[in-house]
């Protein structure tokens, strides 16, 4: 059995929040006190209008009641009114997955996607030795990932159950936002 799903939409939504990087205050200048969350590694929200125009698909194959294979895609193109870029925003996610069942206390289950390349903004507030203090922003270029997830599990009855799940298989330390990346392979 085959199953298909095809979209495509356009939205406009007013005041969307953008995770954007918060000030990263040079760490080299005299007399700094950063606190922890001064070092480029946290956020702080931007709203902005944010149209999107999108068009995906998904294909699902049922080898039987239990078992499946299916694939997605997804296209995105943004426009903001007053920001640069849509922040953080991926231009296109394809993935694919699927859920097995061994036989009837054992299933199994994989998915893999990828993420194309999203935009960040970073700014840099540099304050020299006579306390002078000058704002530099750069653009970044996030660059794609790919994932890969399984799982393993075992039904011993209908209350308990035990699993094995893998994360970040391939061990990407890719970045999901600037300057914040995930963590390498998990092991649950």
């Amino acid at each position: 059995k085959v199953s298909f799903n095809i979209k495509g939409g356009y939205k406009n939504q007013k005041n969307y929040a953008f995770f954007v990087n918060n000030i990263l205050n040079s760490p080299g200048a005299v007399g700094a006190n950063l606190q922890g969350f001064e070092y480029g590694n946290s956020f702080g929200i931007a709203y902005d209008d944010l149209k999107t125009l999108s068009l995906g698909g998904e294909l699902k194959f049922d080898i039987n009641k239990d078992s499946n294979i299916g694939f997605s895609g997804e296209f995105n193109s943004y426009s903001t009114k007053d920001l640069e870029e849509a922040w953080h925003l991926p231009t296109f996610k394809i993935g694919a997955d699927a859920n097995f069942k061994i036989t009837e206390k054992w299933f199994a289950g994989a998915n893999v996607f990828f993420v194309g390349e999203r935009y960040g903004k970073e700014n840099i507030l540099i304050t020299d030795e006579f306390a002078n203090q000058t704002m530099l922003s750069q653009k970044l270029t996030l660059d794609s990932y790919f994932d890969i997830n399984a799982k393993v599990l075992y039904k011993y009855n209908e209350r308990i159950s035990g699993y094995v799940k893998l994360n970040n298989i391939a061990g990407q330390n890719y970045m999901r936002y600037a300057n914040y990346p995930v963590q390498g392979f998990q092991f649950l």
